[in-house]
């Protein structure tokens, strides 16, 4: 977790040259944090030799800058290191922030090669705290899982923006305490952590407990500064939401399942859940696909769980009506119902209904959906067509599988289905679609070579698509 803007956060090397001007150590220029540090290392130009080499490097003013040779150890004016044999770099070592405006050097120094200087510049630090994903507020509700809260410590640019995280110095461990503005809506765990040195962060929980908003603040100690942003996060601890079926399309006398969500799973006792339609003349609400529903509904959710099913009737073609999920604890939430007409359609047992392409892209009543059967296979293999309820897009009059719904209780669509040719081939008919199904099947029987065309009829109380109402069916041998 880095967190780096421009070039600033980047290494620049100075260069030591040996007399034959051929470079042969180079130093990073480093950007470090009060009371941070950042690492870096010596590079040579050649491998060392067999024997190894050791480089010394030392700050020019300790007062502003110290050196360590380790993440976890404090720093000094100067550290030795030890490269290895035919190495081309040092081991990394970490510059150390004591101040937080201006710049630094220090050298490098290796017998029989020279000297080379680094610059440090000195830059302001902050403590910013966040939640989940990063963000500067969460939303959670009072029986949610505690949320992560993180700390982390980080060098600013001269707007006091974030420029990157960086590590706490070694040798000095940092206490945070942490400052809740509302304790009534929720609590951290830990009110104070501790960053060890050579260490970015620390990470706590927030509890939530009641409806409320509380803003948490971390308190490092003087020499750090306040950060432009994520120097607070706010926990905004609100009543639990509920989820419905919401902006669809419901034939007239057709029904369609729906499922209430719950954003947060009631406690012992469970929940009651109080389902209302706008309109009970055009939309019922019933707990069950197979009983005729009414205008108001109750769901009982046991503790633990969160969603229950409930299905949605339509008495009407016209208009539009919303219902309504209000339980005690909870966010009332809304759902929108557009009604629309129905009908019947009819397709090859294993075609299925038009594809939704049909409906969405207004070509429905063009296609040719015509299948093949051999007049000999059929005596083995039954063929069917298929009548569908559907409803009818308020858009253009198509259907397709995606406006197939099943009948509600009480309604049954009895479906007259007719051969042109008799001749070359006939299909079963009456056939009724029952209440709580959408389809049924009718046996089509080949007679003799040839093409016929399969219609139904419109049922009393049902509207006439602008696709699908025929499939021509060809008999081979």
């Amino acid at each position: 977790m880095r967190y780096c803007l421009g070039a600033a956060a980047m290494a620049v090397l100075a260069v030591a040259r040996s007399a034959a001007g051929a470079p042969s150590l180079s130093a990073p220029n480093l950007t470090v944090g009060r009371n941070l540090q950042t690492y870096g290392t010596i590079r040579l130009a050649e491998a060392a030799p067999q024997a190894g080499m050791r480089v010394v490097l030392t700050s020019e003013d300790p007062k502003r800058l110290l050196l360590s040779d380790s993440l976890d150890k404090a720093g000094s004016a100067s550290v030795t290191l030890t490269v290895k044999p035919r190495a081309l770099a040092t081991p990394e070592f970490c510059v150390q922030g004591l101040a937080d405006h201006g710049t630094v050097t220090y050298t490098a120094t290796a017998a029989g090669i020279g000297t080379v200087t680094g610059t440090v510049t000195l830059a302001p630090s902050a403590i910013v705290i966040f939640g989940p994903f990063k963000a500067p507020s969460f939303p959670t509700t009072p029986r949610s899982d505690p949320s992560k809260i993180t700390i982390v410590a980080v060098a600013l640019d001269p707007e006091m923006k974030i420029l990157e995280e960086q590590q706490i110095a070694g040798g000095s461990p940092l206490e945070v305490s942490i400052s809740n503005s509302a304790s009534q809506a929720g609590t951290v765990d830990a009110s104070k952590l501790t960053l060890a040195g050579g260490t970015t962060s620390a990470g706590t929980y927030f509890k939530p407990a009641a409806v409320g908003t509380a803003t948490l603040t971390p308190h490092p100690p003087p020499g750090f500064s306040t950060p432009a942003e994520l120097a607070t996060v706010t926990a905004v601890v609100q009543q639990p939401g509920l989820a419905v079926a919401d902006d669809f399309i419901l034939g007239r006398d057709l029904q369609m399942p729906g499922v209430l969500c719950l954003g947060e799973a009631p406690g012992p006792g469970g929940l009651r859940v109080t389902i209302t339609s706008s309109d009970g003349s055009k939309l019922l609400l019933s707990t069950r696909g197979d009983q005729l529903g009414s205008a108001s509904i109750t769901l009982d959710i046991e503790a633990g769980g969160h969603t229950a099913q409930y299905f949605m009737q339509s008495l009407s073609d016209t208009g539009t009506v919303t219902y309504t999920a209000t339980a005690p604890g909870y966010r009332s939430r809304t759902g929108r119902v557009e009604l629309s007409r129905s009908g019947v359609i009819v397709a090859y047992s294993r075609y299925g209904p038009p594809d939704e392409a049909a409906v969405l892209q207004g070509m429905g009543a063009s296609e040719d959906r015509r299948f093949y059967t051999s007049l000999v296979d059929a005596k083995e293999h039954p063929v069917y067509v298929v009548v569908w309820s559907v409803y009818l897009h308020p858009a253009n009059g198509l259907a397709a599988d995606m406006t197939v719904q099943e009948l509600r209780p009480g309604t049954s669509a009895t479906v007259d289905l007719k051969s042109s040719h008799p001749a070359v081939g006939t299909v079963e008919s009456p056939v009724t679609i029952q209440p709580g199904t959408n389809h049924v099947a009718s046996r089509f029987t080949s007679v003799s070579l040839g093409e016929t065309v399969i219609s139904v009829s419109t049922p009393p109380g049902f509207a006439t698509p602008k696709n699908a109402t025929k499939v021509p069916a060809v008999v081979m041998d």
